[in-house]
C-alpha cells in the first residue's frame, strides 16, 4: 500500500503552495477557485493538496501537528535551514536531537498559513 495524498486546511492556500514549490521541490499542478483549492505533485508523484477551511471557519491543527521532510545528510538540513533563514521564514536553529535511540539533526519552521514543518536527517 502506498499513501497517496494529504490534504491539508490553510487559510493561505497560495502562500503555502509557493513554500512548497520554491523550497521542498514540489511542483503546481492545479489552482482552482481563487486560490482555495491546489494541488502540489512532489517528485517522488506524492500529490499535497491544500484548501481553505469550509464555511470560512478557521484552519486549526492539534498541538505539534507537523509535515516532516527527511533529507540525505545534516549537512543538508544546514542548508535547507540557511535558505528559508535567507527567504525570511525564520526557522529555528538546527538541533542534534535523539528521540526513541533515532539520532537526528532537525529543525523546525512554521510555514505560510500556520502549518509546521520539519527537516531531519539521520545522525550517525
Amino acid at each position: 500500500m502506498k499513501l497517496n495524498h494529504l490534504n491539508l486546511i490553510t487559510s493561505e492556500v497560495a502562500a503555502l503552495a509557493g513554500f512548497f514549490t520554491s523550497h521542498f521541490g514540489f511542483e503546481l499542478v492545479a489552482m482552482r477557485g481563487k486560490d482555495a483549492f491546489a494541488i502540489l505533485r512532489g517528485a517522488d508523484g506524492f500529490a499535497l493538496n491544500l484548501m481553505t477551511p469550509g464555511k470560512g471557519g478557521p484552519a486549526t491543527y492539534p498541538d505539534n501537528f507537523h509535515v516532516g521532510f527527511f533529507v540525505a545528510s545534516p549537512d543538508l538540513v544546514h542548508a535547507k535551514q540557511a535558505e528559508l533563514t535567507e527567504a525570511g521564514f525564520a526557522p529555528g536553529e538546527v538541533e542534534d536531537l535523539t528521540r526513541g535511540g533515532f539520532n537526528s539533526t532537525t529543525f523546525y519552521c512554521m510555514a505560510p498559513g500556520g502549518i509546521l514543518v520539519e527537516v531531519g536527517s539521520s545522525r550517525t
